[in-house]
């Protein structure tokens, strides 16, 4: 909401002018000009705790360190409002899990205002905007920066920021200023920045090409294109240069640390690539394949030494005396998995899905060729006028020491209902 407060500048400045330039004309709104829609949903989630692992090894040495969650009920109202050129979104949740524990928040997904002047196009406010052409990961989303292949899809998240957009039927320019309040934050994902995107339809190719300066990680440069080579085959492609990239690192040295051994820290020139195709027969199934490289994910050495430290913490607790802190520590080296958005640089990713008729069925299969890790889900989905159903199931396997073995979970299901009014 502080991106909506009129101040001597930024956002809020721009949102106040436009709500002026919208009021001012009219007096009385029209019954038209006010529009809402809404969703409700409820996911019913259960996952089985991994036996081992940094998490599983700390549980043991002391129980009720880490607080797990195996199985869980939330529901959610999700509405949407237009007002002329206001738009927003509210979510509420409410959430309670097999502990006993529930708990209610809301937040604020969108707020914000356009004023539309043919050609260009000027909003301010906190919104929602995605870019680039992946499906599993995306290296220029440089603004919202979506996870991706979650269980279930939800409304994001959007950032406080101003933009300023062209559009013509072929080609687009977008010039953003996010988080422009926040000063020297060291998270990435909250630093102030100026980004800008081109969009170029040339025939059956959509090209296009990224900038972003950041306060912290200040330059980077991308590109990427989508071919629809034929009424079957898409090919998608997309790369970006990073002056620096803000990871997660480990401080700590061998032995045992004292206070949380994580820090934000900078790497300095990285590189990120993907490369995808799609194929749709006729009768609706979709073939989807996809390999990225993520250069500021740990690499197969870091997570070599993680290994290593985890064992010497395990031969530390033996100890007698320091089955608390090693247990602490052993805690502690759960952050790692939170260190960047991918867990390896090299990740090939495979789809397969079928729809037919109001059914979709769905595997897939995230192979991490470093270490063998493999994350493999299977969903089926029902869609009608209003109602839509979902179930699946996510299994995280492959060789005993890769990484994803060593996840606090080690496989989920769920079972979700989605209405639309």
């Amino acid at each position: 909401m502080s991106a909506l407060k009129p101040s001597s500048s930024g956002p809020g400045l721009v949102v106040a002018l436009l709500l002026s330039g919208w009021l001012m004309p009219h007096a009385q709104a029209a019954e038209n000009d006010f529009s809402y829609s809404g969703n409700w949903r409820s996911l019913l989630s259960s996952a089985q705790r991994n036996t081992g692992g940094p998490a599983a090894q700390a549980e043991q040495l002391q129980p009720g360190l880490i607080s797990t969650v195996q199985s869980s009920l939330q529901t959610e109202l999700e509405l949407k409002a237009q007002y002329r050129q206001l738009h927003s979104t509210v979510t509420t949740r409410a959430e309670k899990n097999d502990g006993g524990a529930s708990h209610s928040t809301a937040w604020l997904n969108e707020l914000y205002g356009n004023l539309d002047l043919g050609a260009w196009q000027l909003s301010a406010g906190k919104k929602i905007i995605a870019w680039d052409v992946g499906y599993g990961f995306r290296p220029n989303d440089v603004i919202q920066q979506e996870t991706r292949r979650s269980l279930i899809s939800q409304t994001a998240v959007g950032k406080p920021l101003a933009s300023l957009d062209y559009f013509t039927a072929e080609q687009a320019l977008s010039l953003v200023w996010v988080h422009p309040a926040h000063q020297n934050n060291s998270e990435s994902d909250q630093e102030q920045a100026l980004a800008a995107r081109w969009y170029q339809r040339s025939g059956n190719v959509d090209w296009h090409g990224f900038t972003r300066y950041g306060q912290q990680t200040q330059a980077s440069l991308g590109a990427a294109f989508s071919w629809v080579a034929s009424d079957a085959m898409e090919l998608h492609g997309s790369l970006r240069y990073q002056q620096q990239a803000n990871q997660l690192q480990y401080v700590g040295g061998k032995e045992l640390a004292r206070s949380a051994p994580w820090q934000w820290g900078m790497q300095n020139h990285v590189s990120q690539l993907l490369l995808g195709a799609n194929l749709t027969t006729e009768d609706q199934h979709s073939f989807f394949l996809e390999y990225w490289y993520d250069g500021s994910a740990r690499s197969q050495s870091d997570w070599q030494q993680w290994l290593q430290h985890n064992q010497r913490l395990q031969v530390i607790a033996r100890q007698a005396g320091w089955q608390t802190a090693a247990a602490t520590n052993l805690a502690w080296q759960n952050t790692a998995f939170t260190a960047a958005s991918n867990l390896h640089r090299h990740n090939l990713f495979a789809r397969w899905s079928h729809q037919q008729e109001a059914w979709l069925t769905a595997i897939d299969v995230l192979w991490m060729p470093e270490d063998g890790g493999r994350i493999s889900s299977f969903s089926v989905e029902w869609q009608g006028d209003r109602w839509r159903w979902q179930a699946g199931l996510r299994l995280l396997n492959g060789p005993q020491q890769a990484v994803v073995r060593q996840l606090p979970g080690s496989h989920s299901a769920y079972v979700a209902a989605n209405w639309a009014f």
